[in-house]
């Protein structure tokens, strides 16, 4: 039976009713297109969804209603597994986004570590990744393979790549520490969407939604907030990208998401939290940033960065080196 023949069965209607509206495009690993079917009913059709993003939709969407559009339907008979998502009313695009607007999106991402942290929920998840002693090698083996291959780019382009030989030989270094995974892990563990960069956000006049799930793990919280941290300056139009400046700084931010925490009966240590947070950037860089530094995705091209996989044109290197500079500084704070 065919995708389309499956979708119809679900929604009860021939599956000559149903039309593709055309293709969504970004950076999702799934195939993402706009269908309607009947009369004015529409919806966001993915097919071929990670195990993990099927998780999130099948088992802890409804029951903890985390902010995810509405699922219409959803199948994993066929070989390729699929789900129908509601269509959203146009989004406020990151570009856009003043304060006000940051601050709920950080809120949303304190919510879903609130209420899965340490939860023992999380250890019936089998197929979600988890970062703990047990799987701690492999994990760790993952990351020093991303940082060696990341090395011998940066040491060939002769200290022309953003991330340099000291950066990478910097996470490296923290990465390999005997107390690494208990410094990481020092805030506790929750549900982490894994992915946190405002492009995965759609935001309304009224609610918020997070898309792409297929980077959820189990790990600490103060991966995702990193990720939001990290990645909130970079703006995206089209081929063009440019830094701006973050509204809040990163007490700001560590501040309001702790009123969020507390506010969803969830207190960590600060203390901790901050020690989490330093590990958490060599986490953040080895897994993220350190894979993009492959012959194939990366060009050099008038100073400038061309990464074939999301189509972007990065700012340029001497911009690119200062933030990763200054996210590694964070470790070095008091």
């Amino acid at each position: 039976m065919s995708i389309l023949d499956e979708v119809a069965q679900k929604l009860k209607v021939s599956s000559d009713q149903i039309k593709f509206k055309g293709d969504l495009t970004g950076t999702s690993t799934a195939k993402v297109s706009e269908i309607s079917w009947g009369k004015d009913k529409e919806g966001i059709l993915k097919q071929n969804t990670t195990k993990e993003e099927w998780i999130i939709y099948s088992t802890l969407a409804k029951k903890y209603k985390l902010p995810v559009p509405k699922i219409k339907a959803m199948s994993k008979t066929s070989e390729v597994p699929w789900i129908l998502l509601e269509k959203i009313p146009q989004s406020i695009h990151p570009r856009n986004w003043d304060k006000f607007h940051v601050e709920k999106a950080l809120k949303e991402v304190a919510k879903i570590n609130a209420k899965f942290y340490n939860d023992p929920i999380l250890d019936t998840l089998k197929d979600l990744p988890i970062v703990n002693e047990e799987n701690w090698n492999d994990i760790k083996r993952k990351l020093q393979d991303n940082i060696k291959k990341a090395l011998k780019i940066a040491e060939s382009h002769q200290g022309k790549t953003p991330l340099t030989k000291t950066n990478l030989l910097s996470v490296r270094k923290d990465i390999n520490s005997k107390d690494f995974l208990e410094r990481f892990l020092a805030a506790g563990r929750t549900l982490i969407h894994g992915g946190t960069w405002t492009y995965n956000f759609l935001q309304t006049s009224s609610k918020v939604y997070l898309l792409d799930w297929q980077e959820t793990m189990v790990a600490s919280p103060a991966l995702d907030f990193i990720y939001f941290y990290d990645l909130l300056p970079i703006h995206a139009e089209g081929f063009r990208v440019k830094l701006v400046e973050r509204p809040f700084t990163l007490d700001e931010m560590q501040e309001i998401y702790f009123k969020e925490l507390e506010k969803n009966n969830v207190k960590i240590s600060k203390s901790k939290f901050k020690t989490s947070l330093k590990a958490s950037i060599s986490f953040q860089i080895a897994n993220l940033w350190a894979p993009m530094l492959k012959p194939d995705v990366i060009l050099l091209r008038g100073g400038r960065y061309y990464i074939a996989r999301s189509l972007r044109l990065w700012p340029s290197r001497k911009t690119m080196r200062q933030h990763y500079s200054d996210l590694i500084e964070i470790r070095k704070q008091k």
